[in-house]
């Protein structure tokens, strides 16, 4: 029951999107971050024998307050307007005013300041562009050498001007250290991301080399019978009907020899785009080698599948194949059989290619059926 209620609170906390979860952790981190940063601060002011005034409280305010500012912004997806919806710039550039603003009031301990400013910039390291990076770097040097300069001035006592100068130069080496990691780093990530998306790229391409036939782009013999295996098991677990067909192309050999092998390879392409066209969305339509294609019906009977395969060779018998200087009209024949419970898919393909010779023998430019 705790873990229940646990659970619930860090839902309402974080949200429930993983992209969201994961940016609200982040602010999270920095809120916490900025909440040990402010009791230190306190204690600082009041080891140095200073009082904690309203000036020390107003910073407190301005610190975690701007910090559940940001993040309000981003748990209520008002964030989502900008290309960052993490605020990771806004997120370090408000830290490091706020860095600056406790510099100035913790006196002798102000030297504490460094490691916090180093920790704020490298919360972004992982996300900042290099531009990013480096416009950070000046700003964070900007920011703090004006409080610097402004509290030697004020307060010589408290902050000595050699010092303030020698903080200062510590600060011009360090942060531009800092920022030529973070872009070096902004590179690297660059280029792996480059190199992912190669990669997903080439492997897509693989897939489709292994699944697709490369003339028709229908599924090749591989894919067809990867899919007819998941039919069957699907067909075992949920008893219903599936039927396939093979068709074949009417005397290809002969447009082959009349028109060349490059026209041969227009008619199997048309006819490819014209059969999936003929079909319902839910058919397949495999290259099963030369000019035999198979047409897988997923949860069809006999008859809509007879009435399908007599649309696919009605709309194949109504082409006219541009093939240079000619037209081809073709034909083709087609064995369809329905699967039986209990058959291997062998034997329901043997059937279907008896049924196909049987089309053929009788004439072509029919479809026979069982």
């Amino acid at each position: 029951m705790a873990m229940s209620h646990l659970r619930r609170l860090v839902d309402l906390w974080l949200g429930t999107e993983p992209a969201q979860r994961l940016r609200l952790r982040q602010t999270s981190l920095a809120l916490l971050l900025m909440f040990v940063s402010t009791a230190l601060l306190h204690y600082g002011v009041s080891l140095t024998g200073g009082e904690r005034g309203s000036i020390v409280w107003a910073w407190t305010a301005y610190a975690v307050g701007g910090m559940v500012a940001v993040y309000a912004a981003i748990r209520s997806g008002w964030s989502r307007r900008f290309a960052d919806p993490s605020l990771t710039t806004l997120q370090i550039a408000f830290a490091l005013s706020a860095a600056a603003l406790a510099y100035a009031q913790v006196g002798p301990l102000r030297g504490a300041v460094f490691p916090v400013l180093v920790l704020i910039l490298m919360f972004g390291m992982f996300q900042l562009r290099a531009r990013s990076a480096y416009g950070l770097a000046l700003y964070a040097l900007v920011v703090f050498g004006a409080v610097m300069a402004t509290m030697a001035r004020l307060r010589p006592d408290a902050y000595p001007p050699q010092f303030e100068r020698i903080h200062f130069l510590m600060l011009a080496c360090m942060l531009p250290a800092v920022a030529m990691l973070t872009a070096r780093l902004s590179r690297i990530r660059r280029r792996l991301s480059n190199q992912r998306e190669e990669l997903a790229r080439a492997l897509a391409q693989l897939q489709a080399i292994a699944t697709r036939d490369e003339l028709t782009g229908l599924p090749n013999r591989r894919q067809m019978q990867a899919l007819m295996d998941q039919e069957l098991l699907r067909s075992l677990r949920h008893p219903h009907d599936f039927c396939i067909a093979l068709v074949d192309l009417d005397h290809f050999k002969h447009v082959n020899d009349a028109h060349g092998h490059a026209a041969g390879d227009t008619v199997l392409h048309a006819f490819a785009q014209a059969g999936q066209a003929a079909l319902r969305a839910t058919d397949v339509l495999a290259r099963w080698g030369g000019e035999e294609f198979l047409v897988l019906l997923p949860d069809t009977g006999m008859p809509p599948a007879l009435a399908g395969m007599e649309r696919l060779r009605q709309h194949v018998a109504a082409l006219q194949i541009d093939v240079g200087n000619a037209k081809v009209a073709v034909t083709v024949s087609i064995g369809l059989t329905g699967h039986r419970r209990g058959d291997t898919l062998a034997q329901t393909l043997a059937r279907a290619d008896q049924l196909l010779y049987r089309a053929k023998a009788e004439g072509r430019n029919r479809t026979c059926a069982d």
